[in-house]
């Protein structure tokens, strides 16, 4: 056998052994469709058929877990060891509270390091992830919370939290009924899915598609006394104010004074765009304070939805 028909072989063996894994039974939907993203990238790089696999030959993962068996098991841990490891998630639980994810993640790390197979730690390294907008870690960690104990609640929840900031709400919705099975009368699990199921009717009815993520505090900033007067302030500009003209009158129809063109196509986006860029930098310049203070709104409003969840 060549060494080409020796590489598609092995090839085919993972395809076959991916395809296997994508059939377990309980296997999460997302996690499947992953699966089945490589198992068709490597069956299209190399034209794997299943003729390629000989019928009596063992399976990958048998081969595997014959020539690589699992570590031997390791010590317990001392009393000292588990209390450091809890005073490290203590840690990470003080930092969450002043929303200081980038340190809670640090702090969890830590104590995962020393106790690897401790459910509580990943969960809550998933929190702090999420916080950070790491979504692919967060779901990481909660399935890692999962494998370790199935029957944590806790774990499901917090990947219902993550797929609702995703806005992927039927993955949050499905979940959310996994928390609940466990854990029948909790009621930040009920919220939490009755928020996910309404998002999910909006998204669905709203003609429009999905909104956009971080935009929705932007009416009450808007009505804020202090961006409105600057509003005043910059529209006080008679460049602004020609603008401005120019644009209503493109949208009405008609032309505006001095202008020749229709006032219809590209430049009354142009003009639009040039008065919200001008309109920027004016802003920014005479008051920065503001522009930081519309971009925390923007940035907190995304996660003021859900309920929050107390670290264990």
């Amino acid at each position: 056998m060549s060494n080409s028909q020796l590489s598609k072989r092995l090839v085919a063996s993972f395809v076959q052994f991916l395809q296997d894994e994508m059939e377990k039974e309980g296997i999460q939907s997302d996690t499947a469709e992953s699966i089945d993203v490589a198992r068709q990238c490597l069956h299209m790089a190399y034209t794997t058929t299943s003729d390629d696999v000989p019928k009596e030959q063992r399976k990958l993962i048998d081969i595997f877990s014959e020539a690589c068996p699992p570590p031997p098991e390791s010590e317990p841990l001392t009393d000292g060891e588990k209390q450091q490891a809890d005073e490290f998630k203590q840690q990470g639980n003080e930092c969450m509270k002043e929303e200081k994810f980038e340190e809670a993640v640090e702090c969890y790390s830590k104590a995962i390091a020393i106790d690897g197979k401790n459910a509580v730690y990943f969960c809550n390294r998933a929190a702090a992830q999420t916080g950070r907008q790491k979504f692919d870690l967060s779901l990481t960690d909660c399935k890692k919370a999962l494998e370790i104990d199935s029957k944590y609640s806790k774990a499901y929840s917090r990947m219902g939290l993550t797929y609702s900031k995703m806005e992927i709400y039927d993955e949050a919705i499905s979940c959310y009924k996994k928390a609940l099975e466990l854990d029948p009368d909790n009621e930040g699990y009920k919220k939490n899915m009755k928020i996910a199921e309404e998002k999910q009717k909006a998204q669905e009815t709203d003609q429009s598609g999905p909104s956009l993520p971080g935009m929705d505090g932007m009416p009450n900033f808007l009505n804020n006394p202090l961006f409105m007067n600057m509003a005043q302030q910059v529209m006080q500009n008679p460049a602004m104010q020609q603008m401005a003209m120019n644009v209503m009158s493109g949208m009405m129809g008609g032309n505006a004074p001095g202008d020749s063109s229709s006032g219809e196509g590209p430049q009354d986006m142009s003009q639009i765009l040039q008065m919200g860029q001008q309109f920027a930098q004016q802003l920014s310049s005479n008051n920065p304070e503001m522009v930081e203070q519309l971009r925390s709104q923007m940035q907190n409003s995304s996660t003021s939805s859900d309920s929050k969840e107390e670290q264990s």
